[in-house]
Order: C-alpha cells, then sequence, then structure tokens
C-alpha cells in the first residue's frame, strides 16, 4: 500500500459565506488556506428569492417596496464589507453573489465545479443543542456531495466575536 501523501494541488478556493458572525471567521480561514497554497479565494453568497415568498402582511411591509431588489443590495454591501476585511488580511478575494432557486449547498457545489475550485470552506452553525450535535443543513450537503476536499470551520464564541 502506497503511504505517500496526496498531492493535489490547491489553486483555488471558495467559500461560502452568508452574514452570520460566523461569515468573517469563515473568510479569514479560507483566507489563510489561500495564502498556505498560494491559491486564489473567492467569496461566495447564494442568494435564494424563494425567501422572498414568505407572507409578510402590507402594514408591516407595503406593496411598493421592491424587497428582493433591496435586499440584493444589502448582499452586495455585505459582500464588499467582507472583502474589504479579508484584502486587510493581505488577500485580495474575488467576491459573488449568486441567485439560485435550488437547495444552496448544491448551488454552492455547482459553482465550485462551474469554476474550477480546489477546496471548498464553509462554516458550520453550532447554534443551540441540536445545533451542536448536527453539522448545518448547508454545510452537510457540502460535505456529503462535494467532488473536492471541504474545509468545515467550525463555531468557537471567542473567536467569531474577535
Amino acid at each position: 500500500m502506497d503511504k505517500s501523501p496526496v498531492k493535489t494541488p490547491i489553486k483555488h478556493i471558495l467559500a461560502a459565506v452568508d452574514f452570520s458572525p460566523m461569515a468573517l471567521y469563515t473568510a479569514r480561514m479560507a483566507a489563510q488556506e489561500a495564502q498556505l497554497h498560494d491559491a486564489r479565494l473567492t467569496l461566495l453568497h447564494i442568494f435564494n428569492p424563494q425567501m422572498l415568498n414568505l407572507q409578510i402582511p402590507e402594514e408591516i411591509l407595503p406593496p411598493t417596496l421592491d424587497l428582493r431588489e433591496k435586499l440584493l443590495q444589502l448582499a452586495h454591501a455585505e459582500m464588499e464589507k467582507l472583502r474589504q476585511s479579508i484584502a486587510e488580511d493581505g488577500i485580495t478575494p474575488r467576491v459573488e453573489l449568486e441567485e439560485s432557486g435550488e437547495n444552496i449547498g448544491k448551488a454552492v457545489i455547482a459553482f465550485g465545479k462551474a469554476h474550477a475550485v480546489d477546496m471548498l470552506v464553509v462554516g458550520s452553525h453550532g447554534h443551540g443543542a441540536i445545533g451542536r450535535l448536527l453539522l448545518g443543513s448547508v454545510a452537510n450537503d457540502i460535505v456529503h456531495y462535494a467532488s473536492c476536499p471541504v474545509l468545515v470551520v467550525k463555531h468557537h464564541e471567542d473567536e467569531v466575536k474577535s
């Protein structure tokens, strides 16, 4: 049996981010991996328009407001903040905001395949007792269906707040 280490070059890393407190920590871990491997880094957020199908009373949200456009603008602003924070750490990532109606984990995997990604980085959301026992559904899908290595960044309260 060959015991030599696997030498798959990692040239492009994709970090899937949401806008939770864990996002910046996950992006920073991905940036460290990118520096370690001298790889490109892409930060990706999947915008799922199906989330807009919630029944929101008109008293709370007037029908004249284009909620989808407003949420997309906010998402672009959040991605720019993440890009700038990571650029301060010495690496300038590309940021992508993709709109997809499919499962978010599968959309991340499809983006990774389409862009020849060699490693995926995703945060786990261990919120509450159940969350600590189970990997978040997006991370779980990515771990199970990705065809490249996946780094799952665990939730640590003290590190996320810094």
